[in-house]
Formats: structure tokens, C-alpha cells, sequence
């Protein structure tokens, strides 16, 4: 398939792997998919969390590494509304 998204409206990341979550992070890190913390949500806490996933200190899995990404991604944007 040539498309980014199927007929059922899910980006397509590997048409041979259905991958749920890693098609959430494709949506969230491209963009289409706009997300933002709550403000109750403490940052510090997604800092660790993503230090910790990325230290390989939990059991790797797809969707750990989703949302690790996710976490990235949300990151970068809090990042650069404090710029």
C-alpha cells in the first residue's frame, strides 16, 4: 500500500504487523494527532519515566517503546513552550 493511511483510517507503519500503539506514536509524533498534558501532570515524573525506559530498566516491549515516543514527543513540546 502506498498510502499512509488504510481504508480503516490507521496509518499504515508495516502493513505485514498490526501495531496499535506504534500507530499512536506515528499519529502523535507527526502531529496529526494533537496531545497535551494535564496541567495536574507533573513533568519531572515523565522525565524519570522516560530516563528509567530508556536506561532499559522495564521490560522491553512495543508498547513500552510507543509510549516512550509518546513521552518524547510530548516532552519536545513542553520543551519549546518554555523556550
Amino acid at each position: 500500500m502506498t498510502d499512509d493511511v488504510d481504508d480503516a483510517g490507521v496509518p499504515d507503519t508495516d502493513p505485514e504487523h498490526v501495531d496499535p500503539a506504534g500507530d499512536l506514536a506515528d499519529a502523535v509524533e507527526s502531529g496529526d494527532l494533537d496531545l497535551t498534558l494535564d496541567e495536574e501532570q507533573d513533568v519531572d515524573d515523565l522525565r524519570e519515566f522516560l530516563r528509567r525506559a530508556e536506561a532499559g530498566e522495564f521490560d522491553a516491549d512495543p508498547g513500552l517503546e510507543a509510549t516512550v515516543r509518546i513521552v518524547r514527543s510530548l516532552l519536545d513540546d513542553v520543551d519549546g513552550e518554555e523556550e
